[in-house]
C-alpha cells in the first residue's frame, strides 16, 4: 500500500510536467516499479499456499479463495507487459493532405491518405474526424480502410490512430513575375525560393473565416472557407523580418520574389502503433478483474453447511 501510495504521488506529479513521457521513463519511475514488481511477487508467492489450503477446506464457492492471489497476479502482469511494451512498442507518425503518400520509417510501409473529413456537426462542433487509407508493404500487398477517433484501422500487424488535424496551403513562388516552384505547406513548415535559401516562409497559423474581435484579436468566425487568411512570419539569415496576414490567391511581395497561398486544405497526422505486449496486459487485466470478483463476491463458504456462509473464513 505504500508503495501504491508513493506511485500515486508520482503519478500526480507526472501530469504537471511539460515532458511526462520522459518523466515516466525516467529511472526512479523505473526503478519504484521493479521494487512494485518485487512486492506482488513475493505476495504471490507468500499467499499462494494459504490460498490453496482455503480451496481444500471450503464446502462451497471454492474458487473465491484465489480471490486476493488472483488480484495481486493481475496486477504483477500489468505492470510488467506495461513496462516490457515501454521497450517492445513501436510507434510512428506520418501526416499529409488527401491524396499524399508518405513512407513510415523502419517499416518498409507506405501510406495512401485517399481521402480524410472533419465531420461536423449543426454548430460547427467537431463530431468526428475520418481518414481513409491505403497501406503498401513492401511486397506490394496492399489493405485499405478508415482510422477515425477511438476506431483505428489494423494492417500488417500496426494500428493506424487518427490523432490529429490541421491546414496546409499550396505557397506558389514567383521570381520576376515567373514561377519558380510550389510547395504544400503544413502550419508550422517553411519554403524558399529556389536561388535564395536564406529567405524563408513560416506558415504560422490559418483563419478559415478571418475576424478580429473588439479587443483586436485574430479569430475564426467558423470553420467554412469564407474569409481565409494564412498568418506567415518571413526569415532572412534566420532572423525575423517580418509578420503578416495573406489572403488566399493574392500575391506577397518580397524584393523580386511574390508569395501566394492557394487552396487551403485540411491535412491528417496519422500515429502508427504496433505494441507485442497489448495481449498480454489486456489478459491480464482481466486476471485482475476475475480477482476482484472472486474477493468481493464469491466468496469461499466454510463449516458443515455447503451454501450457506456463515462468515468464517479460514485464515
Amino acid at each position: 500500500m505504500i508503495l501504491l501510495l508513493v506511485i500515486i504521488g508520482f503519478c500526480v506529479a507526472g501530469s504537471l510536467v511539460s515532458s511526462p513521457k520522459a518523466y515516466f521513463s525516467s529511472w526512479w519511475m523505473r526503478s519504484i516499479a521493479a521494487v512494485l514488481c518485487l512486492n506482488l511477487f513475493l505476495c504471490s508467492v507468500k499467499r499462494l499456499p494459504a490460498a490453496l489450503a482455503n480451496y481444500r477446506q471450503a464446502k462451497a464457492r471454492r474458487a473465491g479463495a484465489f480471490g486476493t492471489w488472483l488480484c495481486h497476479l493481475g496486477m504483477l502482469l500489468v505492470v510488467i507487459g506495461f513496462a516490457a511494451g515501454d521497450f517492445l512498442s513501436e510507434e510512428y507518425s506520418i501526416y499529409g493532405i488527401p491524396g499524399s503518400m508518405q513512407p513510415v520509417e523502419q517499416t518498409g510501409l507506405w501510406v495512401r491518405i485517399d481521402d480524410f473529413e472533419v465531420q461536423m456537426r449543426d454548430d460547427f462542433t467537431v463530431e468526428q474526424y475520418v481518414a481513409d487509407l491505403t497501406v503498401t508493404d513492401g511486397s506490394g500487398q496492399e489493405a485499405s480502410g478508415s482510422a477515425s477517433v477511438n476506431h483505428p484501422m489494423n494492417a500488417f500487424g500496426y494500428g493506424f490512430f487518427q490523432d490529429s488535424t490541421g491546414w496546409a496551403n499550396t505557397i506558389d513562388i514567383y521570381k520576376d513575375g515567373s514561377l519558380q516552384r510550389s510547395d504544400i505547406v503544413c502550419v508550422g513548415e517553411t519554403t524558399c525560393p529556389d536561388d535564395r535559401p536564406a529567405l524563408q516562409i513560416l506558415f504560422n497559423k490559418f483563419y478559415p473565416d478571418f475576424a478580429v474581435n473588439e479587443t483586436g484579436s485574430y479569430y475564426s468566425r467558423t470553420p467554412l472557407l469564407n474569409e481565409p487568411r494564412s498568418l506567415f512570419t518571413v526569415y532572412y539569415n534566420g532572423e525575423i523580418k517580418g509578420m503578416d496576414f495573406a489572403a488566399m490567391n493574392t500575391a506577397v511581395r518580397i524584393n523580386e520574389y511574390g508569395f501566394v497561398f492557394r487552396d487551403p486544405t485540411e491535412y491528417t497526422l496519422i500515429v502508427i502503433r504496433r505494441d507485442p505486449t497489448e495481449r498480454m496486459v489486456g489478459i491480464a487485466a482481466l486476471i485482475m478483474l476475475a480477482g476482484i470478483f472472486l474477493a468481493f463476491y464469491w466468496r469461499p463458504v466454510y463449516g458443515e453447511e455447503g451454501g450457506h456462509d456463515d462468515g468464517s473464513i479460514a485464515e
